[in-house]
Formats: structure tokens, C-alpha cells, sequence
């Protein structure tokens, strides 16, 4: 594409030298080919830049594409996590729930325990007991 610019530059450089001049010296057409170097060199130096600047567009957009690549890494990391972490508190509810259960359980056969020590008297204590008491237990 630069170098069909270039091309019709140089081309209506010397074309412009021409028509203006009439007949061309020596020197006009030295002067023209002069004139067109300069703009063959500048349109290289046009070209160059050019390439570099597609150049450092190119490696920008690769430094792009991988930190896309990071980022969408991150966010799988960061969904899996939260898959994770739901699980987990679901499991510490379950878990919750039965040592609730659990810990009434015991209240329970603590009080059933008590409770029944309160009741049972030992031998020794039955042999005093009186014969009227002793019908009525029995």
C-alpha cells in the first residue's frame, strides 16, 4: 500500500517537473529526480515506522489476549471456590443440626439418669423400710 504511494508520488513529481517546465533541462530533471528521492526516503522512512508501530500493536494485543487468558483463569478459580464454599456450609449446617441433636440427646439421658438414681434405693435402705411402705412399693 506505501509503496503504490510512493510509486504515484514519484510519478506526479516528475510528471509536475515536466508539465512546468516545458522542456526539461538537465538540471530540472536532476532537480526532479532530487525531489523525488527525498520522497522515496521519506516514504521508506513512513513505511518503517509503520511496521514498527503494527509491530508494537501486534505484541499489545498478544499482552491482551493473555491477560484475558489470566483473568478468565481467575474466574473459574474464583466460581469453583464458591462451589466449594457453599458445599462446605452445607455440610456444617447438616453437621450443626446434629450436634443439636445430639447434645439434647444427652440433656436427655443425663435427666433419664438422674432421675432414675433418684428412684432406686439401695438394699440397705429396702431392709429398713417399713412393712406398710413395703406393700405399697411393691
Amino acid at each position: 500500500m506505501l509503496k503504490s504511494a510512493r510509486q504515484v508520488t514519484l510519478a506526479g513529481l516528475m510528471v509536475g517537473a515536466l508539465a512546468l517546465s516545458g522542456c526539461a533541462t538537465t538540471g530540472s530533471v536532476k532537480r526532479a529526480q532530487a525531489s523525488a528521492d527525498q520522497a522515496n526516503q521519506h516514504a521508506d522512512a513512513v513505511d518503517t515506522a509503520a511496521k514498527s508501530a503494527q509491530s508494537s500493536a501486534d505484541a499489545a494485543g498478544a499482552a491482551a489476549q493473555r491477560a484475558q487468558t489470566t483473568a478468565d483463569s481467575a474466574t473459574t478459580a474464583i466460581q469453583a471456590s464458591t462451589t466449594a464454599t457453599q458445599a462446605t456450609n452445607a455440610r456444617v449446617e447438616a453437621l450443626e443440626g446434629k450436634v443439636q441433636y445430639l447434645q439434647h440427646r444427652v440433656t436427655q439421658l443425663q435427666h433419664k439418669r438422674t432421675k432414675h438414681k433418684r428412684h432406686h434405693r439401695s438394699t440397705a435402705a429396702k431392709t429398713q423400710v417399713s412393712p406398710a411402705v413395703a406393700a405399697v412399693q411393691h
